[in-house]
């Protein structure tokens, strides 16, 4: 089985900076695993579907979508986070509305016998990525003091959704499915 996973890309003009950001950090303290994605927010974590079971899945995002009125959702990027010494994160902004349709995707994804899904265990917090996993707590430390301080606000409107499928240890997008 394939692994995939369901996330929102930031537009073309954002997503070179959420890089330069994690190029930084590459180059300040050699940690790259945060680059073997896209910039993203997750909205389904990884799981695993049968390669022919996917247009399937991807019929039900597309159709549920379609009856969503919410291509006025607006996603606002704003500043710096972390999650205890792991994860250091481009935050996005509390958005009742794509909260909400998230919320309503993962319900709809977990109705679907059409996947082998594993349990969330986590409370949702968009974000995206710029260091995790390989960073050593010594240099998240001094990650963290770097980009506590430093001011960062993008937004953008939600366009579409992407399903990232994981290819020789990297995720690629798979399908975009237009909101």
């Amino acid at each position: 089985m394939n692994k995939y996973f369901l996330a929102v890309l930031p537009p073309d003009q954002i997503s070179p900076e959420i890089v330069f950001f994690q190029k930084e950090i590459e180059s300040a303290f050699g940690a790259i695993h945060a680059q073997k994605t896209p910039p993203h927010i997750t909205i389904i974590p990884p799981f695993e579907c049968e390669p022919e079971k996917l247009t399937e899945l991807i019929s039900v995002f597309a159709l549920f979508l379609k009856e969503k009125p919410i291509a006025d959702v607006t996603i606002e990027l704003n500043n710096f986070q972390r999650f205890e010494s792991r994860t250091l994160f481009v935050d996005v902004a509390k958005n009742d509305r794509f909260e909400k349709l998230c919320k309503e995707l993962k319900l709809l994804f977990s109705k679907q016998k059409i996947i082998k899904q594993r349990i969330e265990k986590h409370y949702f917090i968009p974000h995206i990525t710029i260091a995790n996993k390989d960073i050593k707590k010594r240099d998240f430390k001094v990650a963290w003091e770097v980009f506590k301080e430093r001011g960062y606000q993008r937004s953008f409107k939600l366009k579409y959704l992407v399903l990232l499928e994981l290819v020789v240890g990297k995720w690629e997008v798979k399908a975009a499915i237009i909101v």
